[in-house]
């Protein structure tokens, strides 16, 4: 990703491999107030993600596996792509715990840069990944997206809410947010959250069909297809 808003991003989660699922537990660099929260709607969607993943699989940005023990038994093949080292190293840990080596691969690569034939999967996980991404390069992220699924391929996105508990982190909806590590290093990153009626707009704009499975205070869970063809 070429994007100049995106410059420390990808350090920032190289940096942050070790320590990332923190935050889905509710623990971060600055204690939250209510970190009870994170667990709430985390666990929900580890109970959601696996009836909608099967078959041929691509997770893409996929970061350290955190979704995986919850799908993987339904697929027949899992392509985990990210572009960090550090993540793909935690990602493989997972790996031979649940002892799938063999129907699993790891691609360490730009999403926009990877070179897999069309249609090659049924389904596909993506999180917390279009957060990142100005209407630009979400755009160029839908025509890949759509390229490497069957015809009917349905895809999951979890992401980030746009809700009073990151409002009153004094956040930007959509823009330049500040990061923190646990040793205090600070990253600038582009950063965008979700109301509903985002999605019902890149929906429209994408021609899919999208359905919110789970809406909590800070993450959610959508289901989606491409309902036809999609030309940029």
């Amino acid at each position: 990703m070429s994007n100049p808003s995106n410059q420390e991003l990808f350090q920032y989660y190289n940096e942050r491999a070790p320590e990332y699922e923190e935050f889905y537990y509710g623990r971060f660099p600055t204690p939250r107030t209510e970190p009870d929260i994170y667990n709430k709607d985390r666990e929900p969607i580890q109970q959601l993600v696996g009836k909608y993943i099967s078959g041929d699989c691509i997770d893409i940005a996929c970061g350290t596996g955190f979704w995986l023990p919850h799908y993987y038994l339904n697929c027949s093949s899992i392509t985990l792509v990210d572009q960090s080292e550090n993540m793909l190293a935690e990602c493989q840990k997972k790996i031979e715990n649940l002892g799938i080596a063999a129907k699993t691969r790891t691609l360490r690569n730009d999403i926009f840069s990877l070179s897999l034939a069309d249609g090659s999967y049924d389904s596909a996980v993506v999180g917390f990944l279009i957060s990142h991404f100005d209407d630009v390069l979400l755009e160029r992220f839908m025509t890949r997206l759509k390229a490497f699924l069957k015809p009917g391929g349905r895809f999951v996105i979890i992401d980030s809410v746009w809700g009073e508990i990151n409002q009153g982190l004094r956040l930007v909806k959509a823009g330049m947010n500040e990061r923190e590590l646990f040793d205090r290093r600070k990253f600038s990153i582009y950063k965008r959250f979700f109301e509903k009626q985002d999605l019902r707009k890149i929906a429209d704009i994408y021609d899919m069909e999208l359905e919110i499975k789970y809406w909590g205070q800070v993450f959610f869970m959508a289901v989606g297809r491409f309902v036809k063809e999609y030309q940029a």
